[in-house]
């Protein structure tokens, strides 16, 4: 059978084929197959925002010692306690290196000695006062004039008097002219602060010294008496910015007190922790003791100012013998003092290292006393003493006072406050001895002229040969002939017995583990020079 197709069926298809091959025709090349793109990374949580530092809580140190201070204007007191306020709220004219207590630049940048009465110092140009005021040359003459003034009645007046006059060269140079040479100038003014007369000159004396201004790292906010001086930041200290927002002074008295208040954080430091109580303090968390040998010595004063066995050198000497001092140190002490030979310690520049301590002989006390014409239990004698000034004060008094009765002098121990303490022996109306403490003591003319010296403030001895001695002694200027001088003062001084020499002191202060602070044998207590850990 045959198959028909028509014509128009033969049409269809070849347009078909031909649609079809133009279609293939024109498609495109395939195309190679793209690789497929990584898939981007999961986003990584947001970081959570750090939180803001809180800001550090302000540093007040809390500064706990034995006795509130006895005036807020500079050198119108001698007395330490005072002076850790003083050196707060002033700054000294020079001061010292902590390291090697070298003189170092502080108000004054630099100085020269032009002769043997004549010192010339630049000052600081960028110093003012918490008023305002500048610091010029102007100041240093003011200040020099107003403690020289009888008027003013300020206990610095006796370092001073050699200075004849205060030259003004220009705004920030001067020279201090003296009337003769005087080696210890320099040493004299590491306590010196200038004044700003303008505040003085307006609230007058009295409102000055409760009231005080200074150039000084802190400021003047209160003073409740024997309670509590308060100071706050100077925000425009010329060394630059201070750590310590605010300083708080109370007056402890009692050694055991004020170990507590620093145990339970009520206060930051302490001065004289007891040596019994040393390892209570450093086996807390909280604190623990910073102690340095200080230039500090102590002494008991044998009085020879008014009539009494005092008068006589024998019996002066038999005090020394029938005092053991290694024992007092041992015992009372535990081991925190070295004996002194002597008025000087060893730190002292002047020191006479040929000298050797009183030794302890009983025999020889009583052989002395009969010698000056006394049976040992004819003597009735009174010992004042300070309580909480010095390390175990009152302990040392009572404790020496029983040594003297196992000879048969009997001994009349009053305990005084120290305000009261000092008053007394300023008054010379302190029994046959009297215990102070000196310091700092770095060389011998501000030791012994202050002590032994027939009218200083707080002598208890008076001996023309050896007012005479001193008086030539503070002249020389050499320093081997200074050395030479002075050793055969201390000679003299040791057979004149005007003391029982007992010791060059520990400084032991209780510090919270908190506060950076290191202390000095100079024993500055500058905020400046504290921070925090």
């Amino acid at each position: 059978m045959s198959t028909f197709i028509s014509s128009r069926t033969v049409l269809l298809l070849a347009v078909i084929l031909i649609v079809s091959f133009g279609l293939v025709a024109c498609a495109p090349e395939e195309a190679e197959p793209e690789e497929p793109e990584e898939p981007e990374e999961e986003p990584e949580d947001p970081e959570e925002p750090e939180e803001p530092e809180e800001p550090e809580e302000p540093l007040e140190v809390v500064f706990a010692q034995g006795a509130d201070a006895g005036t807020l204007l500079a050198m119108a007191y001698i007395d330490m306690t005072t002076h850790s306020v003083i050196q707060n709220i002033y700054d000294p004219l020079i001061t010292r290196d902590p390291d090697d207590m070298s003189y170092a630049p502080s108000l004054a940048e630099r100085w020269e000695n032009i002769d043997d009465t004549t010192w010339e110092f630049e000052l600081r140009d960028d110093v003012t006062f918490h008023n305002g005021a500048p610091l010029t040359a102007e100041n240093i003459k003011f200040t020099m004039d107003y403690i020289l003034d009888p008027e003013n009645d300020m206990d610095y007046r006796g370092r001073y008097e050699t200075v004849e006059e205060v030259e003004i060269l220009d705004d920030y140079t001067f020279r201090i002219h003296t009337d003769g040479p005087m080696p210890i100038l320099m040493y004299r003014l590491t306590s010196f602060y200038p004044l700003e007369p303008g505040y003085l000159e307006e609230v007058g004396h009295d409102e000055a010294a409760i009231h005080p201004i200074g150039t000084g790292p802190m400021r003047f906010v209160s003073w409740d008496h024997e309670e509590r001086i308060v100071l706050e930041r100077n925000e425009d200290y010329w060394r630059g910015e201070v750590e310590v927002d605010k300083l708080i002074f109370r007056p402890v008295p009692e050694f055991s007190t004020r170990v507590a208040g620093l145990l339970t954080g009520e206060v930051d430091i302490i001065r004289d922790v007891p040596g019994h109580m040393v390892d209570e303090v450093n086996a807390s968390d909280i604190a623990e003791v910073r102690g340095i040998p200080s230039s500090r010595i102590n002494y008991i004063a044998l009085v020879n100012l008014h009539d009494g066995p005092m008068q006589s050198r024998e019996v002066r000497q038999a005090m020394n013998y029938a005092v053991d001092v290694e024992e007092l140190i041992e015992h009372v002490l535990d081991g925190h003092a070295n004996q002194m030979a002597g008025a000087l310690s060893e730190l002292n520049v002047h020191h006479n290292p040929d000298l050797q301590p009183y030794p302890y002989d009983p025999d020889r006390a009583i052989e002395l006393i009969r010698e000056a014409g006394y049976e040992p239990d004819e003597l009735e004698l009174v010992l004042d003493s300070p309580t909480g000034r010095y390390p175990m004060d009152e302990e040392v008094a009572l404790a020496i006072s029983d040594q003297l009765g196992e000879i048969g002098i009997d001994v009349e121990v009053r305990i005084n406050e120290w305000g009261h303490h000092l008053d007394i022996i300023m008054e010379r109306e302190t029994g046959d001895m009297f215990l102070l403490g000196w310091g700092p003591a770095l060389e011998a003319q501000g030791t012994i002229e202050s002590l032994m010296t027939t009218g200083r403030t707080y002598t208890g001895f008076g001996d023309p040969e050896l007012d005479a001695m001193v008086e030539e002694a503070v002249d020389v200027v050499d320093p081997d002939e200074q050395m030479e001088v002075w050793h055969e003062i201390e000679e003299f001084v040791f057979e004149e017995a005007p003391w029982i020499f007992l010791w060059q002191q520990y400084d032991m202060y209780g510090v919270s583990s908190d506060l950076d602070w290191t202390p000095r044998a100079d024993e500055v207590t500058s905020v400046w020079f504290m921070g925090r850990n």
